[in-house]
């Protein structure tokens, strides 16, 4: 397995792609928001902490998406030529997540 792009489906990865640019657009609007929240000095520290928490949700969202393209679009058609680099890469994954 040279060349990992001979496995990806470019269809679904678009898709994937296209999601996961809309969430980071999301995030970069919430962000935005909660920092004119700050500047502006509205709302009270609970209700900028309810927006933070809706950021944090959205980069856990996020997160979730990018497993997700890397299952269906690499470890799926992976597994079948190198098993073994896939259980790396997911080991690997897996401890990011638990960072």
């Amino acid at each position: 397995m040279d060349d990992m792009k001979d496995h990806v489906h470019i269809g679904d990865r678009s898709e994937h792609n296209k999601q996961t640019l809309n969430r980071i657009r999301r995030l970069k609007g919430q962000l935005d928001s909660l920092e004119r929240m700050i500047e502006a000095d509205e709302g009270t520290c609970e209700d900028r902490v309810i927006r933070a928490r809706t950021i944090e949700k959205g980069v856990t969202s996020l997160i979730r998406n990018l497993v997700s393209c890397y299952m269906d679009n690499t470890a799926r058609h992976e597994m079948v030529d190198d098993p073994d680099k896939v259980v790396a890469d997911m080991t690997r994954i897996i401890e990011l997540l638990n960072k």
